[in-house]
C-alpha cells in the first residue's frame, strides 16, 4: 500500500473503526457518554500516526481495540476521582 494515503481515505478506514471503539468502550464502561469520551479521544491519537493507516486490518482492529481500552479506562479513572472528591456527582 501507498505510504502517502489520502486524507479521504483515512477518515474512510478510521469511520470504519469507529463503530467497534464504541462498542468495546461502551461494553467496558457501561455508560454512553464515557464511551464516546473514549472513542474521540481514541480517534484523534490514532489519526496522527501515519504508520497505523498502512498496516493490515487485524492489526489495525487489535491496536485500535488497545487504544480505546485505554482510554476507556483512564476516563473511568479520572471520573472515579473526581466523583470520589465530589460525592454530589452521579
Amino acid at each position: 500500500m501507498d505510504r502517502m494515503m489520502s486524507f479521504g481515505h483515512k477518515i474512510e478506514i478510521l469511520r470504519g473503526l469507529e463503530t467497534y471503539g464504541y462498542q468495546v468502550a461502551h461494553y467496558m464502561l457501561q455508560e454512553e457518554d464515557l464511551a464516546l469520551d473514549a472513542v474521540k479521544l481514541a480517534l484523534l491519537e490514532i489519526s496522527a500516526k501515519d504508520d497505523f493507516f498502512t498496516e493490515e486490518i487485524a492489526s489495525q482492529r487489535a491496536q485500535w481495540r488497545k487504544l480505546v481500552m485505554r482510554h476507556a479506562i483512564h476516563l473511568k479513572q479520572t471520573w472515579l476521582v473526581a466523583k470520589q472528591r465530589n460525592p454530589i456527582l452521579n
